[in-house]
């Protein structure tokens, strides 16, 4: 009843004192749940396979062993449409962007990756959780979840060390900055013996991470690792 009234009488109401814009450009848009308008979010660069970031990514993983394949939906330009969009879900708490973005690359692992058993993100260490409030990647796995119907874990991984950003550091730099900085729920073991896991994060650079994320489960007796990311970039 409380969501019928909302949807129906408080919704158009504030709608029509406060028009819902695009959160990029202050361009209206139809449907306030969307932040970011059609046109600005066509704007984004998609990632193709040929492309240098790509390639770069895949030959670290196949030099690695961990990661067996990945796929991810737009180039993290810096100062970018995309960037500022990121930014929206990772510090201004406009999670719908992240489902958004979810059902998106869901898509996209059904297509390039494949069927898959287990659906988990890349967790953020618990002070950086209680200082954020939440991890923008649940939300970006929630709307892959909706696209696969494979339910998330969100403590499939934890996060046993605190590390500091990965910005500003070398490719080398970020792969000691997180080594042994993981590990895996133990009540999830049974689960993952002969498991093909997605491991998700929101924008992945060198790979570091994930791969890290990725080492832990393999010991754990998963077969096969997929990583997926809304933003790739590139040092």
């Amino acid at each position: 009843m409380l969501k019928w009234f909302k949807n129906f009488f408080i919704d158009p109401i504030l709608n029509f004192v406060y028009p819902p814009v695009c959160f990029l450009c202050n361009q209206l848009i139809e449907d306030a749940k969307f932040c970011v308008c059609i046109k600005c979010w066509s704007e984004f660069k998609k990632v193709e396979k040929s492309s240098i970031e790509f390639q770069l990514l895949m030959e670290r993983f196949k030099n690695d062993g961990i990661i067996d394949k990945f796929c991810s939906l737009y180039i993290f330009e810096k100062d970018g449409k995309f960037q500022e969009t990121i930014h929206l879900l990772k510090y201004k708490k406009i999670k719908s962007i992240g489902i958004t973005f979810g059902r998106e690359l869901g898509v996209k692992i059904e297509n390039e990756l494949g069927k898959f058993d287990i659906l988990t993100a890349v967790p953020l260490h618990k002070l950086k959780y209680r200082e954020r409030g939440y991890n923008q990647v649940d939300y970006i796995c929630r709307g892959i979840s909706e696209v696969s119907g494979i339910e998330f874990k969100n403590d499939l991984i934890i996060r046993t060390r605190y590390t500091k950003t990965q910005t500003e550091l070398t490719f080398q730099e970020r792969k000691e900055n997180v080594k042994d900085a993981f590990s895996v729920n133990r009540k999830y073991y049974e689960l993952l013996k002969d498991a093909v896991v997605v491991v998700v994060d929101d924008v992945i650079t060198t790979g570091s991470t994930v791969a890290s994320a990725g080492q832990v489960l393999k010991e754990a007796g998963c077969k096969t690792i997929y990583a997926a990311s809304v933003g790739l970039a590139s040092i």
